[in-house]
């Protein structure tokens, strides 16, 4: 086993006061084989307008994909929201033993083929029936979504689909996940989308899980690399809409901008 350590820091600064915010996270690692929680906390603040802060509770359930999620409601005039999570997590080698549901074989609305895609996949032998070599078509799909598309932060969105962000040729490590889980699902391999922490510093990250002979393995198309040790995995759907780390509704005509920081060290 081995433990790492993190720190998820992020804020939701408005620009006016807005009020009646209720909101849903997805900010602490997900209960897994291969990985587990050993200690853990969740702290919310809001920044009200004179100044001051107070602190927000927060219920916590678990999700339809057996994620952990933690929602709430501020009634009070805010113009900040900061989460804070910590804690450290022990990890085995990224194995996951179980069934596929029949969920991750089908496109979802984030990773329809389009027709450019489907060319591609053709040309580039990544078709057709794989036989027993789940894990080597696995990897040469990841590796030729890694090569076609250039990671170019601030040109797709969060509604960006498969489809758009293969023809744009550019994209964020979402899009990357998006285009492969497409890929891996049209060549008959279950997948699904998984958001998480990587080793260092920085924002949060999307990788894929596939199925082989009953085990869940997973690989990095943003790194062309396989997932392993030092991941810490938050969350797993369809597509990045089951996933989303921050998620609100609230009153008030406002600009908004948003703060990530992520630290994942080895203990």
């Amino acid at each position: 086993m081995k433990r790492y350590r993190f720190r998820f820091e992020s804020s939701v600064v408005f620009s006016a006061p807005v009020s009646s915010h209720s909101w849903l996270l997805r900010a602490l690692p997900k209960q897994e084989q291969f990985q587990r929680t050993e200690e853990d906390s969740l702290r919310l603040e809001a920044g009200l307008p004179d100044g001051r802060s107070i602190d927000v509770p927060a219920r916590s359930a678990v999700d339809a994909f057996g994620s952990r999620v933690q929602f709430g409601c501020v009634f009070e005039p805010h113009v900040r929201l900061t989460l804070v999570s910590a804690g450290t997590v022990a990890q085995s080698p990224y194995r996951i033993c179980g069934t596929a549901h029949g969920m991750y074989f089908p496109p979802s609305a984030l990773t329809l083929l389009s027709g450019e895609m489907l060319t591609f996949a053709r040309e580039q032998g990544l078709d057709g029936p794989c036989g027993s070599g789940i894990s080597q078509r696995a990897q040469a799909i990841a590796s030729a979504v890694h090569a076609r598309m250039e990671y170019a932060p601030g040109c797709t969105g969060v509604a960006t689909t498969a489809a758009q962000a293969f023809a744009l040729g550019r994209g964020v490590c979402q899009d990357f996940a998006h285009i492969t889980l497409a890929l891996l699902r049209h060549a008959g391999i279950a997948a699904r989308y998984v958001c998480g922490f990587l080793p260092g510093e920085g924002a949060t990250h999307a990788w894929v899980e596939y199925f082989d002979s009953g085990v869940w393995l997973a690989l990095d198309p943003t790194h062309d690399r396989a997932v392993d040790y030092g991941c810490i995995k938050i969350a797993h759907g369809r597509d990045s809409a089951d996933c989303a780390v921050n998620r609100g509704v609230f009153i008030g005509k406002v600009q908004q901008s948003t703060t990530v920081s992520i630290k994942v060290d080895p203990v």
